[in-house]
This record gives C-alpha cells, structure tokens and sequence, in this order.
C-alpha cells in the first residue's frame, strides 16, 4: 500500500495524546517516506513538538465540520487514523473525501469510516495505546508495541535545572515530584496521604516538588499541614513543555492516574502511581506503558480497593496507605533502609 500523507485524530486530554504517540513510530516504520500529520486540541499539542515522528500539527480550535472539510481537503490526505471519533471531525473526512477513514466502531455515525475496528474500549481489557495501535490493521501494519514519546531539547532540560536551582535544589540529594491531581479524569489518592509521604521523603533526605495542573494549586493547603515545606511550583505558573522539563530532572514522581504521568513515563522518569479499580481507570487499560500492558514492572502501580455492594460499590483511594507508596519510593530511589526506618517511625 503506497500512502503519502497520513493523519492522525486525538482531539482529548494529555495522557490520551502521549498513548496515541505509538501509532505515529508504527507509521514511520511501516511508510517511512509518508508525511504524517494529527489533528489535536490546542493545549496537547506542545507535547508534539520536536517528534520525528510528527511531521505536521494541526489545531482542532472547535471549527464548524465545514471548515474542517475544507482543511482536510486541501491537505489531501490518503488515509486518516481516529482514535477517538467525534461526530464533527468523522463527517469532516467523509465531506473532504478522504480515501481510507479508520476508527472505532463505537458511535452511530462511525458508519462513515471506511474501516471500523469493534474494540470495547469502555471494558478495559486491553490498554489504550494498544486499541490505539489496532487501529493501523487496515493499513496492513502488523501491531507491534512502541514506547510513547515527548521529546524535549537540551536547552529545555536545562532551563527546568535551572528553575529548580532557583529554589534551592541541589540536585546532590533525591528529586521527588508529587503530582496530587488528576485532572478530574480518575479518583484521586487523598491528599493528606501525599502530605504526609512528602514529609516521609524530606525526612528521608530527599528534595520534594510539587506541582498541579490548572486548577490543582493545593500549595496554601500543604504549607498549612506540612510539617517540612517543599518546593512549590505553582499550577499555571508554567507551561506544559516547562512542565515536561521539570519531570524530566526528577529521580522520582508520584502522582495519580493523570496525563502527567504519562509524560513521566514517555522521558523514561521511575514512577509511582495510584490508581482507581474501576475497569474504564484501571491500569490495565491507563497505566505506564507499555509496561504495564507487557506484565513488566518498570514502573510501581498500585490500585486502590472497591468497597460496598451492588450499585453502591465504589473506589477506596485512601485505603492504599503511605506505609505502601513510601516502601516502593524506597525500592525505585534505592534509599537505605536505616533512612527507611527513620522516615516511618
């Protein structure tokens, strides 16, 4: 199959963005000559940049399906990937005309892709980047795993360094970010829980960071409770590639299951994380990838319990204990157990 320009739709969130990133190393290999576009949300697409593997980024700016029909048409696309079907952007490719449409089968009007994969995404039984990846069978390429990618340049990683210099990190001890949000996509571990695993890593002799998305600014709260004040960068007070820079000079981060994580995960930065075990949150279909889809344990995951009966069954978040999360800090940072002891006692 000879295609010379191909894109790929992720119009969501930031975690979804990073996990759909494989298709695009999967394309490179199987058309290395094709021009590879996407199509996503004005805040993801910072996290494309610099990708070898993204030749072209355009911006879903919430256009009438007309006006992106006359964007697809100009562009003459051979073939576009959607790995999450939106009623505006699906009837946009059938008006431009676009030759191969695939994407799931899951909505009424995906009777206007050309090739509609049935996946069942909502049962969780496989990962996400993975029902993203199945996605590319049409086009003949055999599924094969891919690890997610965020690139960022040398000049970033140093200004992050510098950044964190600014407040007093030395860099000679442990760099541990708590990522306390979510972003509202999955149930959080408490708060007080991240408070007091902060104070147990300073205690540790560890230099803690926090940081939060948009509307995640817990700093007031946790100056008030924390017995020992980490290092606060303020949700908002950077942008998202600032943001990935930060992570990047991390020994450590612990966080929810949130975008963050992912990009944790895509600089190659040990993680931590908790997660609800509802199967549309669970870590078999949102964790670390792709290790958690390959059974490895590259990263620590742990899912919180369900408690009640019936139709009131619900997540315990604050049932996995810092006791927990702190062992596994312990193990991914390699602290001594003497300094273990100490922490918990």
């Amino acid at each position: 199959m000879l295609l010379n320009k191909i894109l790929v739709v992720r119009t969501d969130r930031i975690g979804d963005v990073l996990l759909t990133t494989p298709i695009s190393t999967a394309l490179r290999q199987a058309f290395p000559k094709a021009k590879i576009s996407w199509l996503v949300r004005p805040y993801a697409a910072p996290l494309l940049e610099h990708n070898p593997d993204v030749d072209q980024v355009l911006i879903d700016k919430g256009q009438s399906p007309a006006d992106l029909a006359a964007m697809f048409r100009q562009e003459h696309f051979d073939a576009a990937i959607v790995a999450l079907p939106r009623w505006r952007i699906t009837w946009a490719l059938w008006r431009a005309g676009v030759p191969i449409r695939i994407g799931p089968a899951s909505k009424i009007y995906s009777v206007l892709f050309t090739h509609r994969l049935y996946q069942h995404r909502s049962e969780g039984k496989k990962h996400e980047a993975d029902y993203n990846l199945e996605l590319l069978s049409p086009l003949g390429v055999p599924f094969q795993r891919f690890p997610t990618r965020l690139v960022l340049t040398e000049s970033e990683r140093q200004t992050a360094k510098k950044v964190l210099a600014s407040h007093r990190i030395s860099f000679s001890k442990p760099v541990v970010i708590l990522h306390p949000g979510s972003g509202g996509s999955s149930a959080r571990w408490p708060l007080t829980h991240f408070m007091a695993l902060g104070d147990q890593l300073q205690l540790a002799g560890c230099d803690v960071v926090i940081t939060g998305g948009p509307g995640e600014d817990y700093q007031y709260i946790m100056i008030d409770s924390m017995h020992r004040i980490p290092v606060f960068i303020a949700a908002g007070s950077v942008s998202l590639r600032e943001l990935a820079a930060i992570f990047s000079c991390a020994d450590l981060v612990v966080t929810n299951s949130t975008g963050p994580l992912h990009m944790a995960v895509a600089l190659g930065i040990p993680t931590v994380s908790v997660f609800s075990p509802i199967p549309t949150c669970h870590p078999t279909r949102w964790g670390p990838y792709p290790d958690y889809a390959e059974g490895k344990q590259g990263h620590s995951v742990l899912v919180a319990p369900l408690i009640g009966e019936g139709s009131a069954r619900q997540e315990n978040m604050g049932a996995v204990t810092v006791e927990e999360v702190w062992r596994f800090c312990q193990a991914r940072l390699g602290l001594k157990a003497e300094r273990a002891g100490s922490a918990t006692a």
